[in-house]
């Protein structure tokens, strides 16, 4: 018998779409994750996004910069995709280069 639907997602190597997700709605200027987990290969800006990464054993510190404060937005290579890495937010920057206060609302989004 066959189902119809949605692809199961299969354990292996892929990208994964990031994207940090403000409370405010709107882009920001700049931030700096960190992502957790030994199967992070490679990450790379998407449009407007500029990345900056230093991968390590336990994954990776990130700094993504948009010069047009619209949305960051960046590909993460992995090992496997079934098995994201947790990210941790330090800090967030609006357009106009000044910190954000309270990252308690900010999250990374990942999708295929």
């Amino acid at each position: 018998m066959l189902a119809c639907g949605p692809e199961e997602a299969l354990p292996g190597p892929g990208a994964m779409l990031a994207t940090l997700v403000s409370p405010l709605g709107g882009g920001e200027g700049g931030a700096v994750i960190e992502l957790f987990g030994d199967g992070v290969l490679s990450i790379e800006g998407v449009g407007p996004t500029e990345v900056f990464s230093r991968l390590n054993q336990d994954g990776a510190r990130v700094a993504l910069i948009n010069q047009e404060g619209d949305q960051l937005m960046f590909l993460i290579h992995l090992a496997d995709t079934l098995q994201l890495p947790s990210v941790v937010i330090e800090e967030v920057a609006g357009p106009d280069d000044q910190l954000r206060g309270d990252l308690g609302q900010y999250k990374i989004e990942f999708e295929r």
